[in-house]
């Protein structure tokens, strides 16, 4: 009895982080979005003044559609209205494990950043981990993940972009010797090294690498999944 009303009152508690956060992200979006129309207004009516009266009205006309454009692409700019995702992104939850769709996706694609949209992980870099949230060995470009040690010990990975919460890293990935030698050597710079290094070919270990690959665990709430088209 006890242990339900527990789950309860986390639930509810849950619900109400994540409301506030759509509430937070609402109001970004609209100061986003009224920015947007003034600044298209001060630049319309910049360029009418060197027309006459009938060339004024055609081009308030595209001054509307124009700003109404604009202010839909900076709301879009501002990511997701998902509960789920934004109670990660913004107040840094976990989603439970093994409920993540994305976490048994295995076509070929691109991991993005819910709320922003940058390109995170490559499908080439996800891999099993039997964690139970969808887990990559390698992250899609140089700087496209910021890392912080949090105060437990662990090192939390955020979306370098717009510090949305990701998840976190952990030095069990897979090792080298089990993965694509091309894929292995398109490893961004940034991601970090984890394991003994192994020698390479170069006596003063210029060429050694780390034997064993990060394991970036991440929320599959904080990403979105784009399918590379077929062609």
């Amino acid at each position: 009895m006890r242990t339900m009303k527990a789950t309860s009152t986390a639930s509810v508690f849950f619900l109400i982080c994540a409301f506030a956060a759509i509430i937070i992200q609402k109001s970004q979006a609209t100061h986003a979005g009224t920015k947007s129309l003034v600044l298209g207004h001060q630049r319309t009516t910049a360029f009418c003044s060197f027309n006459n009266s009938a060339t004024r009205k055609n081009s308030i006309s595209t001054w509307s559609l124009k700003a109404a454009e604009n202010s839909e692409s900076e709301t879009d700019k501002m990511g997701t209205w998902n509960p789920f995702s934004l109670a990660v992104l913004k107040l840094g939850f976990t989603e439970p494990a093994w409920t993540s769709p994305l976490n048994y996706k295995k076509a070929d694609g691109t991991y993005s950043c819910a709320n922003c949209n940058t390109p995170l992980f490559p499908s080439a870099g996800k891999y099993d981990s039997g964690s139970g949230w969808p887990s990559f060995w390698k992250t899609i470009a140089s700087d496209r993940v910021s890392l912080e040690r949090e105060w437990d010990g662990r090192i939390e990975c955020k979306c370098a972009n717009c510090g949305g919460h990701l998840g976190h890293v952990f030095p069990d990935g897979p090792t080298r010797g089990s993965l694509d030698m091309e894929e292995l050597n398109t490893v961004p710079e940034s991601d970090p090294q984890i394991g003994y290094k192994v020698q390479g070919k170069d006596t003063d270990g210029k060429d050694s690498k780390y034997s064993r690959m990060p394991r970036f665990c991440v929320n599959g709430a904080a990403l979105r999944f784009e399918e590379d088209s077929q062609l």
